[in-house]
């Protein structure tokens, strides 16, 4: 079934359609591909996550919280850029549960725009538990990213442990098939979430 045929399902609320559906919303989150859109596009894009940010309540975020990964996709990505801390529970836990395949990124991202040690010792706990486990590749290079702009921000070093020479981010690396990001490019993506988020929301002024 399609996502416009999801928002018209019996007793889904207008909370998927509003916020996840239009624009394509969930569709641009996922991985970052917002990111390519022309300037003049993407400023617009900003403009609008930052507006709903502000004004999405409680109650509409914890419904999306409830609902699929589109739905938690989203509203990590609205938590992020409103910097609501009051849903940095249920990120922390669905990021270590590895409830969605999908969202994942996105949790890393608002627990790095948080920005405490709270949401430095969640990543490296994620980190901890899922680099050993070689088979599973899932958001290891951006829970990576995301501490490594943590790290930087907060003048700590809980990657320490991770990226060391032959360390378990380079036994993770070494186990899969495929190209992996390296930690400084993990860092540089997540870092440009952030500073996105920033301008859009008024951050850096």
């Amino acid at each position: 079934m399609s996502a416009e045929g999801e928002a018209a399902k019996p007793g889904r609320t207008d909370v998927f359609g509003r916020y996840a559906l239009a624009g394509r919303r969930y569709k641009r989150l996922l991985g970052g591909n917002f990111m390519h859109l022309p300037q003049d596009e993407l400023q617009v894009f900003g403009e609008q996550l930052a507006a709903d940010s502000r004004e999405i309540t409680l109650n509409e975020l914890n419904e999306l919280f409830s609902g699929d990964w589109r739905e938690r996709l989203t509203g990590a990505w609205l938590a992020g850029f409103g910097l609501r801390l009051e849903m940095r529970d249920e990120i922390s836990r669905l990021l270590i549960e590895r409830s969605d395949r999908h969202a994942g990124k996105g949790y890393c991202f608002a627990l790095a725009r948080f920005g405490t040690r709270v949401d430095a010792s969640t990543l490296a706990h994620y980190l901890d538990r899922y680099l050993g486990q070689l088979d599973l590749r899932a958001d290891q290079p951006w829970a990576l990213g995301a501490l490594l702009v943590l790290d930087e921000n907060l003048e700590t070093d809980y990657s320490a442990e991770f990226i060391q020479k032959s360390g378990a981010w380079d036994h993770w690396v070494r186990a899969g098939e495929s190209a992996i990001y390296t930690p400084i490019q993990m860092k540089a993506e997540i870092q440009s979430w952030c500073s996105f988020a920033e301008v859009a929301t008024g951050d850096c002024s």
